[in-house]
């Protein structure tokens, strides 16, 4: 799982009941015509578009949907939340925290979109369902995140940690690190803010350190060498700066990747070459 988050810095957080297609968001309720329009501003932007959901609730009254605009490459990660009523009002929105309800408050997205890949559905519901029960607030069923093959996947806004591999318990042993301020490496896949290198030569620097602490190691610098090679300068939080050089490789293509793949395929891999502390006069 190693260096597997789909990197973005800034995501849009659509709730939509109801059923998805394998695109959730052009083949959900909202309108088509709108649909298009948004994925383009958001592209435009840079901007990841999550569908959210949660099952209905028979006691609970009627709310309008819920839209969230994550900002995980901030200083201090955030999220404005806002409300709306007519799918053209999400095209009004500015993208700038100028809108919304702001919070630091921990999102709990588990992928469960079955139309995409049915790993997600058949390994994702039942987390879903283990965290709602103890965080009803934070969390989301929500569409593709990347990685099927490491079913059930989660990923923490605002920060955008991605994790995957999870059942009920090692998810809720992954929340409780996170509140704590950790990082559970067994299961983490990396950080969406970073480019894919970057998570790779973080998890062999983390495991160079023995660090868990979440924001502890900082990303400086990516410098690309040749077409499978490159090298991350990191900092850690007690001042040592570190380069650390990776490469790719891959599997052989022996398996299916995931439950809707029809063929094997290759899986990306990231191997250390190198790990220096870089020495300052």
């Amino acid at each position: 799982m190693i260096a597997t988050a789909a990197p973005a810095r800034r995501w849009l957080l659509v709730e939509q009941p109801g059923a998805w297609g394998r695109n959730a968001l052009r083949e959900s309720q909202l309108e088509p015509a709108l649909t298009a329009r948004l994925a383009q501003a958001c592209a435009e932007r840079g901007v990841r578009i999550q569908v959210i959901r949660r099952p209905p609730d028979r006691g609970e009254p009627a709310r309008p949907r819920r839209w969230g605009y994550v900002v995980s490459d901030a200083r201090t990660p955030t999220t404005w939340w806002g409300d709306y009523g007519q799918d053209a009002e999400l095209l009004e929105l500015p993208f700038d925290g100028s809108q919304g309800t702001p919070s630091t408050e921990p999102i709990l997205l588990v992928c469960t979109h079955a139309r995409h890949d049915a790993c997600c559905a058949l390994f994702g519901r039942p987390v879903y369902s283990s965290l709602a029960k103890h965080y009803p607030d934070n969390t989301w069923e929500t569409s593709h995140v990347g990685g099927d093959r490491f079913a059930a996947n989660l990923v923490i806004l605002p920060h955008g940690l991605y994790y995957g591999g999870l059942d009920g318990e090692t998810a809720s042993r992954v929340l409780t690190a996170h509140t704590d301020g950790l990082i559970e490496a067994a299961y983490y896949r990396g950080r969406s803010v970073q480019p894919v290198p970057t998570q790779a030569a973080e998890h062999y620097l983390r495991e160079y350190l023995g660090e868990r602490r979440i924001d502890a190691i900082v990303a400086i610098d990516l410098q690309q060498t040749d077409n499978a090679r490159w090298v991350a300068r990191l900092a850690h939080v007690d001042g040592a700066e570190f380069n650390v050089e990776v490469a790719t490789t891959h599997t052989p293509a022996l398996h299916r990747l995931t439950c809707s793949a029809m063929h094997p395929a290759a899986a990306r891999l990231f191997d250390l070459l190198s790990l220096r502390e870089v020495l300052t006069p």
